[in-house]
């Protein structure tokens, strides 16, 4: 016998849709925005050369001024990352891309389920199991963007984040770099994942619960003769 979902745990399934929403447009955003890192520039010998660097996995800008009049450019990631292979680690940028990319993608996925869970009423084990899925792959995926990017930092970016060509004309970022909120996004994002696994749990609970069955007190055959024929 096929059981039926209460409209309660249909509700909190379809909350899920919308916290995976949310992290659909986190992922996405850290992916296009330009500032996973941002940093100061300093020259040592110059009090009035000052500049800003800021980048993210594909693209960025710095802007910098020697005091004769700010000049910026874009950055290229990819670009850098093949003619100066000690700018950054490859693979740790790699790990970062992937990390968000896949989180995503499974985050997607989690947000399709949910709304095939919440709009059938019948309680469907395979469904659940991919809500799950889903939102797991898409907690470790973006674990995995958050801890590249640490790395990356803490290995290379946190010391320099400015070419080859600047560093040669005395320009630093020593100490003069954070994370942007571009990276925090990731972070967000593995907080709602979280957030949405816990209304799983709350909802397969539920489920549990709903599939007991109801005692019934045993009844009287002399009071239910008496019902009946009253």
């Amino acid at each position: 016998m096929k059981m039926s979902m209460s409209i309660k745990t249909r509700s909190l399934v379809f909350a899920t849709f919308f916290v995976n929403c949310i992290v659909v447009g986190l992922l996405l955003a850290s992916l296009i925005t330009e500032h996973w890192i941002e940093a100061e520039a300093r020259m040592p010998n110059s009090a009035n050369a000052t500049g800003t660097v800021h980048f993210g996995l594909f693209s960025g800008k710095k802007t910098l001024d020697r005091g004769i009049g700010s000049r910026s450019s874009k950055i290229d990631v990819p670009a850098t990352l093949r003619s100066e292979p000690n700018f950054m680690s490859y693979w740790l940028w790699l790990g970062t891309f992937v990390g968000t990319g896949l989180g995503l993608f499974s985050s997607a996925i989690g947000g399709i389920a949910s709304v095939m869970k919440s709009a059938s009423p019948q309680k469907k084990h395979g469904t659940m199991c991919l809500l799950f899925f889903s939102n797991g792959a898409s907690a470790i995926s973006q674990l995995l963007a958050f801890l590249c990017w640490i790395g990356e930092f803490y290995g290379y970016l946190k010391t320099n984040v400015l070419m080859a060509e600047d560093r040669k004309k005395t320009w630093h970022t020593i100490n003069l770099s954070d994370f942007g909120h571009s990276f925090y996004f990731v972070l967000a994002g593995i907080l709602f994942v979280i957030v949405n696994i816990v209304i799983l749990v709350v909802v397969l609970a539920m489920e549990k619960k709903e599939r007991r069955p109801v005692r019934q007190e045993p009844v009287d055959e002399k009071a239910a003769g008496a019902i009946m024929l009253y």
